[in-house]
Protein backbone atom coordinates (compact mmCIF):
# COMPACT_ATOMS: atom_id res chain seq x y z
CA UNK A 1 0.00 0.00 0.00
CA UNK A 2 1.43 3.26 -1.00
CA UNK A 3 2.25 5.14 1.91
CA UNK A 4 0.45 8.58 3.05
CA UNK A 5 3.04 11.76 2.96
CA UNK A 6 3.10 14.63 5.56
CA UNK A 7 2.70 16.83 3.20
CA UNK A 8 2.83 15.97 -0.94
CA UNK A 9 2.01 18.18 -3.90
CA UNK A 10 1.73 17.49 -6.88
CA UNK A 11 2.89 20.13 -9.31
CA UNK A 12 2.69 19.28 -12.85
CA UNK A 13 3.28 22.16 -15.75
CA UNK A 14 2.68 21.72 -19.35
CA UNK A 15 4.23 24.13 -21.59
CA UNK A 16 2.10 22.80 -24.60
CA UNK A 17 0.82 19.48 -25.82
CA UNK A 18 3.32 18.99 -28.11
CA UNK A 19 6.17 19.67 -26.19
CA UNK A 20 4.87 17.13 -23.09
CA UNK A 21 4.66 14.52 -26.56
CA UNK A 22 8.37 15.71 -27.31
CA UNK A 23 9.68 15.21 -24.04
CA UNK A 24 7.39 13.48 -21.74
CA UNK A 25 10.10 14.46 -19.16
CA UNK A 26 9.34 13.25 -15.59
CA UNK A 27 10.76 14.08 -12.50
CA UNK A 28 10.11 13.10 -8.69
CA UNK A 29 11.93 14.48 -5.91
CA UNK A 30 10.95 13.51 -2.02
CA UNK A 31 11.90 16.55 -0.01
CA UNK A 32 11.52 17.53 3.84
CA UNK A 33 8.44 19.85 4.66
CA UNK A 34 10.96 23.33 5.65
CA UNK A 35 11.90 23.17 2.14
CA UNK A 36 8.35 23.07 1.14
CA UNK A 37 7.71 26.88 -0.07
CA UNK A 38 10.74 27.54 -1.43
CA UNK A 39 11.20 24.18 -3.44
CA UNK A 40 7.63 24.78 -4.80
CA UNK A 41 8.68 27.84 -6.43
CA UNK A 42 11.89 26.55 -7.64
CA UNK A 43 10.53 23.34 -9.14
CA UNK A 44 7.34 25.98 -10.95
CA UNK A 45 10.27 27.74 -12.65
CA UNK A 46 12.06 24.17 -13.56
CA UNK A 47 9.27 23.00 -14.89
CA UNK A 48 8.32 25.73 -17.27
CA UNK A 49 11.96 26.24 -18.34
CA UNK A 50 12.96 22.18 -18.91
CA UNK A 51 9.64 21.41 -19.98
CA UNK A 52 9.60 18.77 -17.29
CA UNK A 53 6.58 17.32 -15.25
CA UNK A 54 7.82 17.37 -11.26
CA UNK A 55 6.51 15.54 -8.52
CA UNK A 56 7.45 16.49 -5.00
CA UNK A 57 6.44 14.75 -1.57
CA UNK A 58 7.44 16.89 1.20
CA UNK A 59 8.21 14.08 4.81
CA UNK A 60 10.49 13.77 7.28
CA UNK A 61 13.83 11.94 6.03
CA UNK A 62 13.20 8.87 7.75
CA UNK A 63 10.02 8.34 6.21
CA UNK A 64 10.83 9.27 3.20
CA UNK A 65 13.91 6.94 3.22
CA UNK A 66 11.72 4.14 4.44
CA UNK A 67 9.88 5.08 0.87
CA UNK A 68 12.72 4.67 -1.15
CA UNK A 69 13.41 0.93 0.33
CA UNK A 70 10.56 -0.14 -0.31
CA UNK A 71 10.51 0.97 -4.19
CA UNK A 72 8.80 4.08 -4.51
CA UNK A 73 9.67 5.87 -7.52
CA UNK A 74 12.25 8.66 -6.35
CA UNK A 75 14.82 10.52 -8.43
CA UNK A 76 16.25 12.87 -6.22
CA UNK A 77 16.35 13.04 -2.32
CA UNK A 78 17.04 16.54 -0.54
CA UNK A 79 17.58 16.83 3.38
CA UNK A 80 19.95 17.69 5.98
CA UNK A 81 19.66 14.67 7.95
CA UNK A 82 22.91 13.09 7.93
CA UNK A 83 22.82 9.87 8.93
CA UNK A 84 19.85 9.22 6.92
CA UNK A 85 21.95 10.45 3.80
CA UNK A 86 24.55 8.35 4.92
CA UNK A 87 22.17 5.05 4.77
CA UNK A 88 21.12 5.87 1.21
CA UNK A 89 25.03 5.72 0.52
CA UNK A 90 25.64 2.80 2.05
CA UNK A 91 23.20 1.11 0.41
CA UNK A 92 24.15 2.19 -2.95
CA UNK A 93 21.09 3.87 -3.86
CA UNK A 94 22.78 7.43 -4.68
CA UNK A 95 25.25 8.59 -7.67
CA UNK A 96 28.40 8.99 -5.41
CA UNK A 97 29.43 11.79 -8.27
CA UNK A 98 26.43 13.69 -8.58
CA UNK A 99 25.46 14.87 -4.74
CA UNK A 100 24.97 18.87 -4.72
CA UNK A 101 25.08 21.00 -1.68
CA UNK A 102 22.41 23.25 -1.96
CA UNK A 103 22.01 25.37 1.07
CA UNK A 104 22.58 25.95 5.02
CA UNK A 105 20.56 26.15 7.94
CA UNK A 106 21.04 26.33 12.02
CA UNK A 107 19.38 25.94 14.81
CA UNK A 108 17.16 28.27 16.58
CA UNK A 109 15.50 28.42 19.91
CA UNK A 110 12.07 30.13 19.70
CA UNK A 111 9.00 30.84 22.10
CA UNK A 112 5.51 32.23 21.98
CA UNK A 113 5.53 36.07 21.19
CA UNK A 114 4.04 36.80 24.52
CA UNK A 115 6.35 35.16 26.59
CA UNK A 116 9.28 37.43 28.45
CA UNK A 117 10.40 34.54 30.98
CA UNK A 118 13.84 34.84 29.36
CA UNK A 119 16.36 37.48 27.68
CA UNK A 120 17.33 37.35 24.51
CA UNK A 121 21.05 38.25 25.48
CA UNK A 122 22.24 34.90 26.18
CA UNK A 123 24.00 32.02 23.56
CA UNK A 124 22.08 29.26 22.45
CA UNK A 125 24.04 27.12 25.33
CA UNK A 126 23.62 29.71 27.95
CA UNK A 127 19.65 29.89 26.83
CA UNK A 128 19.48 26.09 27.57
CA UNK A 129 21.48 25.94 30.35
CA UNK A 130 19.34 28.66 31.89
CA UNK A 131 15.75 26.72 31.03
CA UNK A 132 17.57 23.73 32.37
CA UNK A 133 17.68 24.86 35.84
CA UNK A 134 14.23 26.48 35.97
CA UNK A 135 13.10 23.18 34.33
CA UNK A 136 11.26 24.57 31.58
CA UNK A 137 8.86 22.61 28.54
CA UNK A 138 11.03 21.94 25.05
CA UNK A 139 9.13 20.58 22.49
CA UNK A 140 11.18 19.41 19.45
CA UNK A 141 10.52 17.41 16.05
CA UNK A 142 10.85 13.78 15.86
CA UNK A 143 14.05 12.97 15.26
CA UNK A 144 13.84 10.98 12.27
CA UNK A 145 13.34 15.10 10.49
CA UNK A 146 16.58 16.99 10.51
CA UNK A 147 14.99 19.61 12.81
CA UNK A 148 14.72 16.85 15.39
CA UNK A 149 18.03 15.14 14.91
CA UNK A 150 20.09 18.51 15.34
CA UNK A 151 18.55 19.96 18.15
CA UNK A 152 18.56 16.27 20.09
CA UNK A 153 22.11 16.12 19.24
CA UNK A 154 22.64 19.78 20.68
CA UNK A 155 20.69 18.91 24.13
CA UNK A 156 22.72 15.63 24.41
CA UNK A 157 26.13 17.10 23.70
CA UNK A 158 25.65 19.84 26.49
CA UNK A 159 24.54 17.42 29.31
CA UNK A 160 20.83 18.90 30.01
CA UNK A 161 19.15 16.60 32.19
CA UNK A 162 16.39 18.85 34.04
CA UNK A 163 14.67 19.63 30.63
CA UNK A 164 10.86 18.83 30.09
CA UNK A 165 11.68 17.35 26.72
CA UNK A 166 8.67 16.46 24.43
CA UNK A 167 9.43 14.62 20.88
CA UNK A 168 6.77 14.83 18.23
CA UNK A 169 6.02 11.59 17.47
CA UNK A 170 5.69 10.49 13.44
CA UNK A 171 2.04 10.19 13.78
CA UNK A 172 1.16 13.61 15.31
CA UNK A 173 0.79 15.59 12.06
CA UNK A 174 -0.70 18.61 14.23
CA UNK A 175 1.86 21.96 12.88
CA UNK A 176 4.67 22.01 15.57
CA UNK A 177 4.96 25.73 15.31
CA UNK A 178 1.14 25.68 16.63
CA UNK A 179 2.45 24.54 19.82
CA UNK A 180 4.80 26.98 20.55
CA UNK A 181 2.50 29.88 19.64
CA UNK A 182 -0.55 28.27 21.83
CA UNK A 183 1.30 27.92 24.96
CA UNK A 184 3.88 30.72 26.26
CA UNK A 185 5.83 28.07 28.69
CA UNK A 186 6.78 26.30 25.79
CA UNK A 187 10.08 26.83 23.93
CA UNK A 188 11.39 24.54 20.94
CA UNK A 189 14.90 24.17 18.95
CA UNK A 190 14.01 24.64 15.06
CA UNK A 191 15.93 25.00 11.77
CA UNK A 192 15.88 28.82 11.12
CA UNK A 193 13.97 27.92 7.79
CA UNK A 194 11.24 26.65 10.05
CA UNK A 195 10.63 29.93 11.29
CA UNK A 196 10.69 32.52 8.41
CA UNK A 197 7.77 34.80 8.42
CA UNK A 198 6.28 33.54 11.61
CA UNK A 199 5.69 36.71 13.41
CA UNK A 200 3.82 35.04 16.37
CA UNK A 201 7.11 33.74 17.55
CA UNK A 202 10.06 35.04 19.10
CA UNK A 203 13.67 34.60 18.66
CA UNK A 204 15.37 33.79 21.57
CA UNK A 205 19.27 32.81 20.51
CA UNK A 206 20.89 30.78 17.92
CA UNK A 207 24.08 28.82 16.84
CA UNK A 208 26.80 31.22 15.66
CA UNK A 209 27.45 29.02 12.36
CA UNK A 210 25.27 27.74 9.90
CA UNK A 211 26.73 24.66 9.86
CA UNK A 212 23.86 22.18 9.13
CA UNK A 213 24.18 21.65 5.07
CA UNK A 214 21.28 20.31 2.53
CA UNK A 215 22.31 17.81 0.24
CA UNK A 216 20.60 17.05 -2.82
CA UNK A 217 20.79 13.80 -4.23
CA UNK A 218 20.44 11.66 -7.30
CA UNK A 219 18.78 8.53 -6.64
CA UNK A 220 20.14 5.19 -8.87
CA UNK A 221 17.96 4.67 -11.31
CA UNK A 222 16.71 5.46 -14.85
CA UNK A 223 16.06 9.17 -14.60
CA UNK A 224 19.51 10.38 -13.25
CA UNK A 225 20.13 12.21 -16.65
CA UNK A 226 16.56 14.67 -15.94
CA UNK A 227 18.10 14.19 -11.65
CA UNK A 228 21.37 15.63 -12.75
CA UNK A 229 19.74 19.03 -14.37
CA UNK A 230 17.83 19.38 -11.78
CA UNK A 231 20.62 19.66 -9.59
CA UNK A 232 22.56 22.03 -11.83
CA UNK A 233 19.69 24.62 -11.08
CA UNK A 234 19.78 23.92 -7.72
CA UNK A 235 22.71 25.58 -7.95
CA UNK A 236 22.05 28.33 -10.08
CA UNK A 237 21.47 32.15 -9.01
CA UNK A 238 17.76 32.22 -9.31
CA UNK A 239 17.20 28.97 -7.38
CA UNK A 240 19.78 30.30 -4.89
CA UNK A 241 17.90 33.85 -4.67
CA UNK A 242 14.54 32.06 -3.77
CA UNK A 243 16.34 29.35 -0.79
CA UNK A 244 17.47 32.58 0.47
CA UNK A 245 14.42 34.39 0.55
CA UNK A 246 12.92 31.55 2.64
CA UNK A 247 15.04 31.52 5.38
CA UNK A 248 18.39 29.42 4.04
CA UNK A 249 21.67 30.86 4.32
CA UNK A 250 23.18 30.29 0.37
CA UNK A 251 27.45 30.93 -0.50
Amino acid sequence: MRRIFFLTFLLLFFVSENSYALNNRNLTIFAEPNLALALTKIVRIYSQKSHTIVSVNFNSAADLIADIDSGEPADVFISAHSSWIESLRQKGLVDVYNIGYIARDKLVLVTSKTNSALSSNFTIEGALRALNQNKATLILDNEGSSSGFFAKNLITNLGLSDLKIFSKIVEDKTALLTNIQSNDQNYSLLLASQINNQPNLQLLSQTRDGNIFYQALVIAGDNMEVAREFLKFLKSETAKSILKENGFLTD
